[in-house]
């Protein structure tokens, strides 16, 4: 009986289902569903017990809309006999209704939904956010030089007094560590020294960045070896002291890092999945999920890794069903820490547990020659471990990686008579390798060759009759037609470094393309052109800004045209300032005069329209679309510009600066940089994408490139874990120090990481199994002749005889020349004018803590996304006073919530605040809100013009209080307000606040509050101030 049979008669079974490529995994995913939904008639709320889990919001929406799409199949259906047609049709009428909450889900959506809906057990926010990369960084450092810190005090002995901050868990977890260090003293003291002098601390510091970015879940569960079968014996003792007070200061810079992020209810991809575990771990939520959950599907179970398994089997009991689908020779996402170890672990279980195992063989998807060749390239070449090395690599993970009995795929029977185009003459097969010898041996004119043997083939194939299969009603049907370029795609090993050279000759050839997954969007210089205008607009007086939008495709000023500009410069005066005075200088320069006009009247909006109005305002009156026009490539930079204008229009209501803006816009192509294309992937053009890309696609012509690339896989993780032991148990390493010793040690444990390379090595393998069977009709691997281990080896290996040998030279020669029309000139411009002029920026946003040279985060944050820069605290300053920033901040967020006295209280009995402090009147006065308006870190901006010059002045301070019309503020501190010469700074402060504040009452007075011990210092309103301020501001420049 096959496999469709066994899922229809009883679902209600554990399946493991192997899934070679093309054999109908994600047909078979939906038969198992709607079976699931046919056993359960008439209970339509089963949907509600049947969850689906995939990778990709993709993958997740094209599973939903196969379910769905059978479900209206099953409305069209007459039903069982014995079954009245109305309650049938009702049933399955009310399951098409449930299916729009159905849990079809990423992993990532899956778990945000069970902490969402258990928000209360657990203690988070419901509406908790995921966390910005930006704001990840900058809490990874914080909490990098956090546990620093600590470490550093005790190696001086001195007592650990900043942990209050930090929840009751988080403290303890940290004390404990702390306490593991001070048991062995001397231990750790000389390990540190080691460490510092081998590592250095810049090193040191980057791996703990990488364990909290990636490892923080495995780091705490992980063993550290207590020996080493090492010759040396004193070395064995160094290294796993070294291993031993790494993970102790990663687990403190772990807490730290929650402590921000977590207990803040701001998630990264990690802390998600972490959460989830823990939250399962809770008796009562996880018998709640392993009671709702009848059915658990998850698809593509070669991505995942041992973390996502965990939570799977969390919600596995005797009572419920899982089903596992995937292919291990499909598992290409190990650098994303998907680990394809876990697919053999699982499948091992599984039959171990006499659960059902089977797998898809039938290939529904490739013509039979395909078929032959992928079974052939992959037990000889791909998936046979004599080719590899396989010392002390353990046997199942050697087992796993050969080729097995259930990876053989059969084409679906055919004995129809069909076309195979041949593009030299004499080629009838539908596997053609292409091979490029080079004029010289070197990577650069391999790529070059590469590319135009690329050209050749596309234009030999198009317009060939061939016979095409497509599947009609379930059955396959012959198709006679011309070859068009929509059939062929191009897979790339890599994209990088080929993008540009792709584009130029293809447009050249006029063939028509698409790039799938580019990544030069927003480096084009049709974009750069306007974020400098964005830029420019912001701050005119900045001579760099300035430089870059007047010399863009915008302002189109020549290099002797800019040298002119800097030659009329007078003292200090900006470059914006020079053009200005000197309007006349370029009178007949109708297209510079147009930029400086648009770039004068933006300036002066600015603080009036929206960051995205300006953009527009700037395309439209500079008319820089018909610039645009006369370019080369005018349809594609046009389109570029269309697509930020779009892009921009979508962060109309978010983006409140112009440096925002162009975050916002920058940031969104972490996920989609892709640059606006003429075609799509619909179109009739050539697709080009890396192998990574095109998993889970099919194409009718695969043309695979990249291949004289070197096989050898660089480190994927300076950190590396080992597999799981028989007992669940693993161990870690740091690469710089153990990667000499590995390739020569007898110690069974470190022998142990060497499966690790060989799993990163076979990816190799499985990405060019990815690549060929993504085939339909016809296979070109493209094989540029060099002597190095390279991906061409892969199929040069193959003893095979279904192959066309075609020398690219055999291609029909096209003509790959175009005359360069433009009329070079050379031009010599003063050294002095091509230096970068950043540093000659003055500060056009300016708070009162600038003017003092104090840092205030709330403050920094706010002139950063004004898009000015803010020196930042570096990490390096170990010993400096910086410590008062980071402990300060936490307490001052802790205030900021507080806005009643009892909450003050509170933080006071968990000796998070100095008792002193609830003890003064002035606390008590603003801590009572009635009658009087209260407001926390209100942003507060004054224009102000000085000599010709706009100024921001701004200030955010913590606690603003009006009543009765007269304005009273509050500003914490961390510091103990013992140095003078800082209270007459924290005096000017006060009294740059309370004029930022004159239009909303009368200033009376304000408070420098210690949140270290309480003390209190007032301030009456400066009168004087406005001079003041401006004299500093002047002193500036």
């Amino acid at each position: 009986m096959d496999l469709l049979n066994e899922i229809q008669k009883n679902p209600n079974r554990n399946f493991f289902i192997s899934a070679s490529a093309g054999t109908g995994k994600t047909y078979t995913l939906t038969k198992y569903y709607i079976s699931i939904l046919e056993n359960n008639y008439p209970d339509y709320d089963i949907v509600d017990r049947i969850v689906a889990v995939t990778f990709t919001n993709k993958a997740a929406g094209e599973m939903r809309e196969r379910i769905m799409e059978a479900v209206y199949e099953k409305l069209e259906e007459i039903p069982p006999k014995g079954t009245v047609y109305e309650e049938w049709y009702n049933y399955w009428n009310n399951v098409k209704i449930n299916l729009s909450r159905a849990w079809i889900k990423t992993i990532d959506s899956f778990c945000s939904r069970i902490l969402r809906d258990n928000n209360i057990q657990i203690g988070i926010d419901p509406n908790f956010g995921m966390v910005s990369e930006f704001k990840k960084d900058r809490e990874i450092d914080k909490a990098i030089y956090y546990s620093l810190k600590i470490i550093l005090e005790l190696y001086e002995d001195r007592e650990i007094e900043w942990l209050r901050s930090l929840s009751d868990k988080r403290k303890n977890n940290i004390k404990n560590n702390i306490e593991l260090l001070k048991k062995e003293k001397d231990k750790f003291k000389k390990t540190l020294l080691v460490i510092l002098n081998e590592l250095k601390l810049d090193n040191f510091k980057d791996l703990i960045k990488e364990v909290i970015q990636k490892w923080r879940l495995e780091m705490v569960r992980v063993k550290v070896f207590e020996e080493l079968e090492l010759a040396d014996t004193d070395l064995s003792n160094k290294y796993t002291d070294i291993l031993w007070l790494f993970k102790i200061i990663a687990n403190i810079s772990k807490e730290y890092f929650e402590s921000l992020t977590l207990d803040n209810f701001q998630f990264d991809f990690k802390g998600i999945l972490e959460k989830t575990v823990e939250a399962l771990d809770n008796k009562s939520i996880r018998e709640k999920y392993k009671n709702r959950f009848k059915y658990i599907i998850v698809d593509e179970f070669q991505d995942t890794n041992y973390l996502q398994k965990e939570i799977f089997e969390k919600l596995h009991h005797e009572d419920n069903y899982l089903f596992y689908v995937g292919d291990r020779k499909q598992s290409i996402y190990r650098f994303r820490g998907a680990d394809v170890s876990v697919f053999t672990t699982a499948k091992n279980e599984f039959q171990s547990k006499n659960y059902f195992y089977s797998s898809l063989n039938t290939n529904r998807r490739s013509e039979k020659e395909i078929v032959d060749f992928a079974n052939e390239l992959s037990s000889q070449v791909l998936f046979n471990t004599k080719n590899l090395n396989q010392e002390n690599i353990d046997y199942k993970i050697l087992e796993d990686a050969d080729f097995q009995k259930d990876d053989f795929s059969y084409s679906e029977d055919s004995k129809d008579q069909i076309i195979t185009p041949n593009i030299t003459g004499e080629d009838d097969k539908r596997i053609k390798y292409i091979n490029i010898t080079p004029e010289a041996k070197n990577n650069s004119e391999r790529k070059k060759s590469e590319i135009q043997a690329m050209v050749k083939t596309v234009k030999n194939l198009v317009g060939k009759e061939m016979t095409f299969r497509k599947r009609v009603n379930g059955k396959i049907v012959r198709e006679i037609r011309n070859i068009q370029p929509g059939d062929i795609a191009i897979l790339l090993k890599q994209m990088s470094g080929y993008e540009e050279e792709i584009k130029q000759e293809f447009n050249k050839n006029k063939i028509p393309f698409y790039i799938i997954g580019g990544k030069s969007f927003y480096y084009k210089s049709e974009i750069q052109a306007l974020f400098s205008a964005l830029s420019a607009v912001q701050n005119p007086f900045n001579d760099f800004e300035f430089s870059r939008y007047m010399m863009s495709l915008i302002g189109g000023m020549t290099f002797i045209e800019y040298d002119k500009l800097t030659k009329l410069r007078k003292d200090k005066n900006s470059l914006f300032e020079t053009f200005e005075e000197n309007l006349d200088v370029f009178e007949n320069s109708n297209n510079i005069l147009i930029a400086y006009k648009v770039l004068k009247k933006y300036k002066d909006l600015k603080y009036f329209l929206k960051p995205t109005s300006i953009l527009k305002g700037i395309v439209n009156e500079t008319e820089y679309l018909l610039k645009l026009s006369v370019l080369d490539d005018s349809e594609s930079a046009i389109s570029n510009v269309k697509k930020l204008l779009s892009d921009a229009e979508k962060y109309n209501n978010i983006a409140s600066s112009f440096s925002e803006l162009v975050r916002l816009l920058k940031k969104s192509t972490d996920i989609d940089e892709e640059e606006a294309v003429l075609e799509d992937e619909t179109s009739n053009s050539v697709k080009i994408m890396t192998i990574h890309k095109s998993k889970g696609l099919e194409f009718p012509i695969v043309i695979m490139g990249g291949l004289y690339k070197s096989q050898k896989k660089n480190k994927s993780s300076e950190v590396e874990f080992s597999l799981p032991n028989s007992e669940g148990e693993n161990y870690y390493i740091i690469n710089s120090i153990f990667e000499d010793i590995l390739k020569e040690t007898d110690d069974p444990f470190l022998k142990w990481f060497k499966n690790n390379d060989f799993l990163d090595q076979t990816e190799n393998h499985r990405l060019m199994y990815v690549g060929v069977t993504r085939a339909k009709e016809m296979f070109l691997p493209l094989l540029v002749d060099t002597k190095n281990a390279t991906y061409n080896d892969f199929f040069t290996k193959l003893n095979y005889n279904g192959i066309d040998q075609i020398n690219e030279e055999d291609l029909q020669e096209i003509d790959m020349e175009i005359k360069d029309k433009t009329d070079r000139k050379t031009v010599m411009v003063q050294e002095s004018n091509l230096k970068k002029f950043e540093h000659l920026a003055y500060k056009q946003y300016i708070a009162p803590t600038y003017l003092i040279n104090e840092t205030k985060p709330s403050e920094s944050e706010y002139a950063e996304e004004q898009g000015q820069k803010v020196d930042k605290v570096k990490l390096d300053s170990l010993f400096s006073d910086q410590e008062l920033l980071f402990r300060g901040s936490d307490l001052h967020a802790k205030l900021q919530s507080s806005y009643e006295f009892h909450h003050l209280e509170n933080l006071v009995e968990r000796e998070l605040l100095p008792k002193k402090l609830i003890k003064n009147d002035m606390i008590k006065y603003a801590f009572s809100p009635e009658n009087k308006v209260v407001k926390n870190e209100w942003r507060i901006v004054k224009n102000i013009e000085i000599n010709n010059r706009d100024y921001m002045l701004f200030g955010i301070p913590d606690k603003v209080i009006i009543d009765n019309g007269k304005i009273t503020i509050l500003d914490y501190k961390y510091s103990g307000l013992y140095d003078e010469e800082k209270i007459k700074d924290y005096k000017f402060q006060i009294s740059f606040y309370l004029y930022l504040l004159k239009d909303f009452g009368i200033p009376k007075e304000g408070y420098i509050v210690s949140i270290k011990n309480g003390k209190t210092i007032k301030f009456e309103y400066d009168q004087n101030i406005e001079s003041k301020i401006f004299n500093k501001i002047k002193e500036l420049n």
